[in-house]
């Protein structure tokens, strides 16, 4: 089998190259793999081509005994030996450039923290193959309307939904998220949530079912009233982040009997009594609420 051509040869190389010079802290999870998403495409297509077709993803591959294959296939199969091993990963996807096919993230079998920036849902394919290993999983600039298309039906993969048994931090901060939904439901072990940055208006009952939350960052959305939590997380949160919001209310908030830091700044709380609710948190260490708030009222909150 011909050896892949001089372009290609190139990009095995120099990230042969910089894996076996720094693979260690890739492979012990200290440090993040970043790649550009045609990066990426090219290898798995490299993969596919010389490695997968006759190896099936299982077992060394037998090399063809020329030198020049030997040397450019012992470079592919020592890639694709470190992208299994790899722990954390981040995918980019540079401003205004369009994916037009599949990025396949099939190679990485021990992921544990995953990040996509600009990697449209569908584009991704094999995320069904590790989303029950998740611990941290980021999504920005990415999701359009909801979380159901990555959460629910694992990208491009379209899967039917099941929990994330791992997943304690999701970081779907900085999309264009409007409404959450039903697939939050299969987060059953999640303690940090980040929605920020998106144009969230209402929660509904879609957080309830978080049993372990512990932080909730709803920053930066279009909220005009606090989230409802479950029982569980109610007695759970510690920190709550609801500024750059349209916040006129906070009932609701009192039922967080664990709540230690509260962010409620640049919100619409223009009356004292709006705030009656913090009297009952008792945990309660940190609220911000600068600058729309009578701090000669208000002092004992800030």
């Amino acid at each position: 089998m011909a050896a892949p051509h001089t372009g290609q040869s190139s990009l095995v190389h120099s990230l042969a190259t910089l894996l076996r010079n720094n693979g260690d802290v890739v492979l012990d999870g200290s440090s993040t793999l970043t790649l550009p998403a045609a990066t990426l495409q090219q290898l798995t297509r490299l993969f596919e081509q010389y490695l997968l077709s006759r190896s099936q993803q299982h077992g060394f591959l037998a090399l063809p005994s020329h030198p020049a294959d030997t040397a450019s296939l012992l470079q592919l199969q020592f890639l694709f030996d470190i992208l299994q091993k790899t722990i954390s990963l981040k995918l980019i996807n540079p401003p205004d450039v369009r994916l037009e096919s599949m990025v396949k993230i099939f190679p990485f079998k021990s992921l544990k923290c995953l990040e996509l920036k600009r990697i449209p849902p569908h584009c991704l394919e094999g995320l069904r193959g590790v989303y029950s290993q998740l611990e941290v999983f980021t999504c920005s600039k990415s999701l359009m309307c909801e979380c159901l298309e990555l959460l629910s039906l694992c990208g491009g993969d379209l899967s039917s939904a099941l929990p994330w048994l791992e997943l304690h931090t999701l970081n779907f901060s900085y999309n264009s998220i409007v409404c959450l939904d039903q697939s939050l439901s299969l987060l059953n072990v999640l303690k940090s949530l980040d929605l920020s940055h998106n144009k969230i208006q209402e929660c509904a009952e879609f957080l309830k079912p978080l049993t372990e939350l512990e932080l909730l960052n709803l920053g930066y959305n279009c909220l005009q009233r606090a989230p409802t939590l479950g029982l569980s997380a109610s007695a759970k949160l510690v920190t709550l982040i609801l500024r750059n919001n349209e916040l006129e209310t906070i009932n609701g908030v009192e039922q967080l009997s664990s709540l230690q830091h509260l962010d409620l700044a640049y919100n619409i709380l223009l009356e004292h009594s709006q705030l009656a609710p913090l009297s009952l948190l008792h945990c309660l260490s940190t609220v911000r609420m600068h600058p729309y708030t009578h701090l000669s009222s208000h002092g004992q909150f800030r």
